[in-house]
C-alpha cells in the first residue's frame, strides 16, 4: 500500500552493492524490482534488485 508524504527506508543486507549503507540501507531514493529471467514460479526467489550494481 502506497504511503504519500511519508519517508520510506530500505533495508538492504547486500554488501556487494554500491548503494549499501554500513546502517544496512539502501542509498537510493527508490529501487526497482524486477523478475529473474525465464522465473515464473511465485516464489520469493522470483524477483530481484534490478537497482544492483556491484562495488
Amino acid at each position: 500500500m502506497a504511503m504519500p508524504n511519508q519517508n520510506q527506508v530500505i533495508h538492504c543486507d547486500v554488501t556487494s552493492c554500491q548503494h549499501h549503507s554500513s546502517e544496512g540501507k539502501c542509498r537510493l531514493d527508490s529501487i526497482k524490482v524486477a523478475p529473474r529471467a525465464d522465473c515464473h514460479n511465485g516464489k520469493c526467489d522470483e524477483s530481484e534488485c534490478a537497482s544492483y550494481h556491484a562495488r
